[in-house]
C-alpha cells in the first residue's frame, strides 16, 4: 500500500466530522500567458489530500479553465466552498488579489486562505495588499491546510499568519519542514480534468502528454535570486520506489509520455539519483516514457558516468542554470559554480547524446556591457539546444531585493507589475533602457538559434510533428502569430 494511503487512513478526524466544500485557485499571472504548461503541484497534492479525506474538492486554473471574474462569481455561489485556496506566485498578485476580492463580495463567511511562495515570504506584510485574505499559510502548506479545513483553532496552528477576532494580523511559531515525504500520495488529476490537453508542458516538449514530479525539495545553494520561502535550504529526499511507482501510475493511468522532474538540483544526491536512474531501467519505463530533469553543474557533481545512465533511462534532456559567464558575476550571484566548470559540464552533457536547457540571467548586481558580453560568448560555445535569457527579478525576502533597494535600484516597488521579461532594476553601470536593449538583442540572437534547433528535433519526432501541424490547423492564429514573432527578431 502507498505511504500517502497509509498517512491518510491513520487521519480520521474530518472538521465537525463532516464533508467540507473547498475551492482551490491558480490565478492569471500579471502578463496573462496564452496557455498553462502544468496544472499547479500544490493545489493537485493539497486536493488530492483533501479529496482521500472525503472533502469536496474543486480545482480552478484561471487560464486553463478559462474562468473570468463572471464565472468565477458563478462557481462560488454554486458550489459554496467552506475554504478557498489560492496558491501565489510573485507574478500572479494583480489576480490573487482580485480573486480574494470577489470570494468576500459573494460570501464574506467564506474563509480566504493563501500560500505559495510570494506569501510564504512576505508572511504578516502579505495583509496590507490582501485585505481580503483571512489565513497565509507560510512554506510547506500541505499539512497547515489539512488542519485549517479540519477547524482547528488558528492559534494553535503552527506555520500561518492570521486575522485575530479583532482583526489584528498575528504569526505563529513557524512549522518545521517535513523531513520524510513519503506521505506523499499519488495525484489525482481527475481533479484537474488532466485528459482534456488543458496542459501543454514546459517548453521543449519531447511528448504529449507531458507531466512532472517533484521527487525531492528544498536547495542547499544560496543564489542570491532564488525565493526558497517555501522549499527552503535543505534538501529532502522522497523514496526513489515510490518516485517509480508514481511514473507508473501517471502513465498507466493518464497516458503519460514525458515526465519532467522538477527538482531544484536533481543530481545533488548521487546515491539516490542513480537508483530512481536504474529502477527506471529495470522497470522498463524508458520504452514508452522520456524524461527531462535540471542538474547542477558542478564538478562534484555530474560526470560522463551519470549522464549515460540518465541516458539509458530514457532522459533527453538536462536543465542548467548558467546565469551568467561572467566570473565575477557567479561569485557575487553566491553561484557556487565556475565557468570552468558549467563548459565542462555542457560538453559532457552532449558528448553523451543528451540535450540541454542553459538559462542566463541579465540585471544582477555588478552587471555591465563587458559581464553580458561574457555571458553572450559564453553562451555560443556551450551550444544549449534551448536557452532562456531573463531580466533578473527580485523576489520578496530575497538578498537581491535587500541589494537592490540598498542601492535605491529597485524601480518598480508594486508587485502586480513582476512578470516574467519584465525589467523593474537597474546596476551601477547599466540603466533600465540598457538592460532591456542588451536582453531584447541577446534573445533576438538565441531565438533564432533555438527555433532552428526545435524545427528539427519536432520534425525528427514523428508523433510530436504530427500532433504540431494538427493543433496548427484547429488555431491557425497561432501559426500566424509565430510567423510574426521571427519576422520580428533582428540579429
Amino acid at each position: 500500500m502507498h505511504y500517502g494511503v497509509v498517512y491518510l487512513l491513520k487521519r480520521t478526524i474530518i472538521m465537525d466530522k463532516s464533508k467540507k466544500n473547498v475551492l482551490l485557485i491558480n490565478p492569471l499571472e500579471n502578463k496573462p500567458k496564452r496557455y498553462e504548461m502544468y496544472p499547479s503541484g500544490a493545489l493537485v497534492l493539497i486536493g488530492t489530500m483533501l479529496h482521500n479525506l472525503g472533502h469536496n474538492v474543486k480545482i480552478i486554473h484561471m487560464l486553463a479553465d478559462k474562468v473570468g471574474t463572471i464565472r468565477l462569481k458563478n462557481i462560488i455561489s454554486t458550489f459554496k466552498p467552506d475554504v478557498v485556496g489560492i496558491t501565489i506566485n510573485t507574478f500572479q498578485t494583480k489576480s490573487a488579489k482580485e480573486i480574494s476580492k470577489i470570494i468576500k463580495e459573494v460570501n464574506k463567511n467564506i474563509l480566504v486562505v493563501v500560500g505559495g511562495p510570494h506569501p510564504s515570504a512576505l508572511k504578516l506584510k502579505i495583509f496590507e495588499d490582501f485585505p481580503c485574505v483571512d489565513v497565509v499559510v507560510v512554506g510547506e502548506g500541505e499539512h497547515i491546510f489539512l488542519e485549517i479545513v479540519e477547524g482547528k483553532e488558528l492559534e494553535e496552528i503552527k506555520g500561518i499568519c492570521y486575522k485575530s477576532k479583532i482583526g489584528q494580523p498575528r504569526m505563529n511559531e513557524p512549522r518545521p519542514m517535513a523531513e520524510d515525504l513519503d506521505y506523499i500520495p499519488l495525484p489525482n488529476l481527475d481533479l484537474v480534468d488532466f485528459n482534456k490537453k488543458k496542459f501543454v508542458g514546459a517548453e521543449p516538449v519531447g511528448a504529449q502528454p507531458t507531466m512532472y514530479i517533484m521527487a525531492s525539495r528544498g536547495c542547499p545553494f544560496h543564489c542570491i535570486f532564488c525565493n526558497k520561502s517555501v522549499w527552503g535550504n535543505t534538501a529532502r529526499f522522497r523514496k526513489p520506489e515510490l518516485v517509480i511507482e508514481e511514473i507508473k501510475w501517471l502513465h498507466e493511468k493518464y497516458g503519460v509520455k514525458e515526465i519532467f522532474f522538477q527538482d531544484d538540483t536533481f543530481n545533488l544526491n548521487r546515491k539516490w539519483a542513480e537508483q530512481i536512474f536504474n529502477l527506471i531501467i529495470e522497470n522498463n519505463l524508458s520504452k514508452d516514457i522520456i524524461y527531462k530533469t535540471p542538474f547542477r553543474a558542478n564538478e562534484k557533481l555530474v560526470d560522463k558516468e551519470l549522464l549515460q545512465l540518465a541516458k539509458e533511462a530514457g532522459f533527453w534532456l538536462i536543465f542548467y542554470g548558467v546565469e551568467s559567464g561572467n566570473q565575477e558575476m557567479l561569485d557575487r550571484m553566491r553561484k557556487g559554480l565556475t565557468v570552468r566548470e558549467i563548459k565542462r559540464a555542457f560538453e559532457l552533457t552532449h558528448s553523451v547524446g543528451l540535450k540541454t536547457i542553459g538559462s542566463f540571467i541579465i540585471g544582477l548586481p555588478g552587471e555591465n556591457e563587458r559581464t553580458i558580453e561574457d555571458t553572450y560568448n559564453l553562451w555560443k560555445e556551450l551550444r544549449p539546444y534551448v536557452s532562456g535569457y531573463s531580466c533578473a527579478i527580485p523576489f520578496p525576502d530575497t538578498e537581491f531585493e535587500k541589494i537592490v533597494i540598498e542601492k535605491k535600484h529597485l524601480l518598480v516597488t508594486n508587485y502586480d507589475k513582476y512578470s516574467l521579461g519584465v525589467c523593474v532594476v537597474r546596476t551601477d553601470d547599466l540603466t533600465k533602457e540598457d538592460l532591456e536593449y542588451y536582453k531584447r538583442k541577446i534573445s533576438n540572437k538565441m531565438n533564432v538559434i533555438d527555433i532552428k534547433r526545435k524545427l528539427i528535433h519536432i520534425i525528427a519526432n514523428r508523433e510530436y510533428f504530427k500532433e504540431k501541424i494538427i493543433d496548427g490547423f484547429k488555431n491557425p492564429k497561432s501559426i500566424i502569430r509565430r510567423f510574426k514573432s521571427l519576422c520580428r527578431l533582428q540579429i
